[in-house]
This record gives C-alpha cells, structure tokens and sequence, in this order.
C-alpha cells in the first residue's frame, strides 16, 4: 500500500512538473509562454485537442518596447496536442517546440461548447491541479471550436488573450459585464444550489463578439441566451452597463442602463418563492429636457420598469424550462432557509417549481438630447 501511495504521489507530481514545463527557474528565454489554451473535441469519443497558443518572439520583443511589427505576419502560433488527459495533449504538443512550454503565464481558456461533459471534467480537473497555474485567466466558450476563436485576429489588440482582458475589464466599453474568471468558474462548478455561466466568444470579421452567455449543468452544456436574454441576464446578475431600451409611444431611448440587483428567497407553506429586486439608473435620450414633462418622466420610468421586469422574467422562465440556475437561487436558499433547501435531494427537479418575482425599478437621473 505504502508503494502504491508513493507511485501515485509521483505520478501527480511528474504531472505538475510537465505540464509546467520546468524542473526548476528556467531562464524566460528557455520558455514558450502559453498566454492562451484552446481544447476541443478530438476525433476519438474518448480524447480531446488542446492548442497551446503563445505569442512568437518578436511580437513579445515589439510588444515590450510599445511597437508594431508592420510585416503583417502573425504575432502568435500554436502547437497542438490529443489524447485522454491534458498531460498526454501537452507531451504531444511540447514533442513538436524546443523549449518548454509554460503555463504559469496563462491569460485565457477557450473550451468549445462541444465538449462532452466526461472529456469536459477530465480537462477542467487536470487544469485545477496544476500548482503553478494561476486561477484568474478569463474562460470563454467557443461556439464548435476552441481552434477557430484562437485563430482570429483582431485589430483591437495583439493577442486574443490581450484583447479579452481589454474587454471585461472595461465596463464602459461592453454591454455587460459578463467576465468570468477560472477560479470563479470553479466556484459554481463545486457549490450546491449554482450553475455556471460562460461568455460566448463569437469571431466575426473586425475580431469578436462577447455578447452572449453559455448555460451549464455541471459539466453539461445546457443551452446559449442570445444577445437581448444576455442582457436581461446581465440586469439580474447586477453586471449590466451600457444596456440600452427603446420607448416607441415616446420615440425615446432609456441608455445606460446600470445598478445593483438583489435576489432574496423565502419559504410560504411550504414553498418557495424567490424575488429580484432591482434598482438601475438612466439617462433618457431623444426627448428635450425642456419639452418632457415631470408626469411624462413618471411615466416613461414606470413603463421602463414593466418592460425590464417583464423581459427578465422570460429568462428565468427559460433557465426554469431547461432546469438550469445561473442565478443561484438555490444557493441562496441554502443560505437563508437552510434546512429546506437540504430536504431538496436533487435542486435542478425544484427548481422549475420556484415562483419568481422580479421587481424593477428604473430611475431617470438626466434628461437629453440625441443630435
């Protein structure tokens, strides 16, 4: 027994190191630093593809001293390795580079949404026990392929992994603050009562669109909410920025939508009942301040509070529908009434029995004019 434990104790140690690339402090120029990792569905049920992607030298050297290379070659290539674990994909792909490749530095994980949830678990896991690996790359969902997202340039930055930063970390410059972190991801994956949540990374012909959201049960792909229900999803989460609703009987537009929202839960003869409150702020455009009266203003806030509540509520009927909680409202049931949520064998079959309320309030905080 004692040999066995100190074969497995090796075997998890020999995985950490080589997936890491170093026995010891290897000078940076003995390294290829992974900035980005792409894994999709191999060919074979039981494997699956990683694609280490990693920015060449002399975009590293460009990009320290503020330059650009102007030759229009690619600033990035990438090596590929498969097999049924990630230590047998990395061997495969380090067999084909010189130096080793390192994961230390990395920025961004693409999974594809073809993932089975088997081949999905085995490649999380191996991520999770890698000691050097940070936890706070972004993870991102690839609709059918990791590869193809890796693939395509953008004119916004140098490197993918660069520009994803760039993009949920400026809340001024997205519709929704949808971000998710590896170790945020994580979190969901292994608490009771929450289901994960993935940005969508869609590439189209000026670089990527971010403004959908992939549901998940576990490790099991669920479903993708467009862009309008990822907004609404957004409002919910207390992530929405730049969110925007057109008022027709007033011609005006209700912009920059933002605010907090905050879920509670309750138990009423048995049952229970969750509730949204929302509270966001706005400015309203396409209408003088001077031609708006205080009534009208009363008005269009009230309407703008119907139509959000009701639109927010369509999604959680969805997400009920398909038996999957972004929301966590089972968590913060097992918060707040924790011995009911815990005579809940499984929360995904309660779930779709919970009555929800979202209740929205918009307040207009200035008043102008669209040139």
């Amino acid at each position: 027994m004692k040999l066995k434990r100190w074969l497995q104790a090796f075997a998890v140690a020999a995985l950490t190191v080589g997936l890491t690339g170093c026995w010891g402090n290897r000078p940076v120029n003995d390294r290829i630093l992974v900035l980005c990792m792409g894994i999709d569905p191999a060919k074979s049920p039981q494997q699956f593809t990683v694609i280490f992607q990693a920015p060449t030298p002399s975009a590293v050297t460009n990009s320290s001293q503020g330059s650009s290379s102007g030759s229009g070659q690619s600033e990035v290539f990438a090596v590929k390795g498969t097999g049924r674990g990630l230590e047998a994909a990395f061997n495969e792909a380090q067999a084909q580079v010189s130096k080793d490749l390192y994961l230390g530095q990395l920025q961004l994980v693409v999974i594809s949404d073809k993932m089975k949830p088997e081949l999905l678990h085995r490649a999380i896991e191996s991520l999770r026990s890698i000691g050097p690996l940070d936890k706070t790359p972004y993870i991102v969902v690839a609709k059918n392929s990791a590869f193809k997202v890796l693939q395509q340039s953008s004119p916004q930055a140098k490197f993918p992994s660069l520009y994803f930063i760039s993009l949920f970390g400026c809340v001024s410059c997205q519709t929704d603050a949808i971000g998710v972190r590896f170790w945020q991801y994580l979190v969901r994956l292994t608490t009771s009562g929450v289901d994960p949540f993935l940005p969508v990374a869609l590439p189209f012909s000026q670089g990527y669109r971010v403004d959908q959201v992939a549901l998940y049960r576990g490790y099991q792909y669920v479903t993708t909410l467009d862009p309008v229900q990822t907004m609404n999803f957004g409002i919910l989460e207390g992530l929405s920025h730049k969110v925007s609703l057109f008022l027709p009987r007033w011609q005006a537009t209700i912009a920059f939508l933002t605010g907090p929202s905050r879920l509670t839960t309750q138990v009423v003869d048995g049952h229970v009942q969750a509730r949204f409150n929302v509270r966001l702020t706005a400015t309203l455009q396409g209408i003088s301040s001077s031609s708006v009266t205080p009534i009208e203003l009363s008005q269009i806030s009230q309407r703008a509070s119907e139509i959000i509540a009701q639109r927010c509520t369509a999604v959680i009927r969805q997400t009920q529908h398909d038996d999957v909680d972004p929301f966590g409202i089972g968590r913060m049931l097992s918060w707040q009434h924790p011995n009911t949520f815990h005579r809940f064998a499984d929360w995904h079959k309660e779930y779709p029995k919970i009555h929800v309320i979202v209740h929205c309030v918009v307040k207009i905080t200035s008043v102008g004019t669209v040139s």
